[in-house]
């Protein structure tokens, strides 16, 4: 069985991320999550952008924030997501949001589809190119 490969992105919480009293808006994660999703599927092989233009798009169907303690103006986060891909449609991305301290303050899991951009009909055959870069996103494997 192959260890899950950990995605990570960094962060500072910005003015713009929190409200007057600096905490981190609870919207701002969300951001934070798409933004952790759209590099890791980029650094796997895949822009997300031309992910689109192949006619491809994989929305949210679900989400859960477990807010565990408040994220404060000018703290540096890291989000640390794995990525659970079987052979069913749902895609689950795990993750953490953790202080320089190694403390974690927020866990999350959303759960995307793939699906034809055209019709929003959900991919049961994921083309080849996607597969593999999936493979690559729910395991710590390096495919040429």
């Amino acid at each position: 069985m192959n260890e899950k490969k950990i995605w990570k992105i960094n962060k500072i919480v910005l003015p713009q991320d929190s409200d007057h009293a600096g905490v981190m808006w609870h919207g701002r994660y969300f951001n934070w999550l798409e933004e952790g999703r759209i590099n890791a599927l980029s650094e796997a092989g895949i822009s997300y952008f031309n992910l689109c233009k192949k006619g491809f798009e994989l929305p949210l169907i679900n989400a859960s924030i477990k807010y565990i303690l408040p994220l404060y103006l000018g703290e540096k986060i890291t989000v640390e997501s794995t990525f659970n891909i079987g052979k069913s449609p749902k895609i689950k991305v795990n993750s953490k949001f953790i202080n320089e301290s190694k403390i974690v303050h927020t866990i999350a899991e959303v759960n995307l589809v793939l699906v034809d951009k055209n019709n929003f009909s959900i991919i049961r055959k994921r083309p080849n190119f996607i597969s593999k870069a999936f493979l690559k996103l729910n395991n710590n494997i390096n495919i040429s």
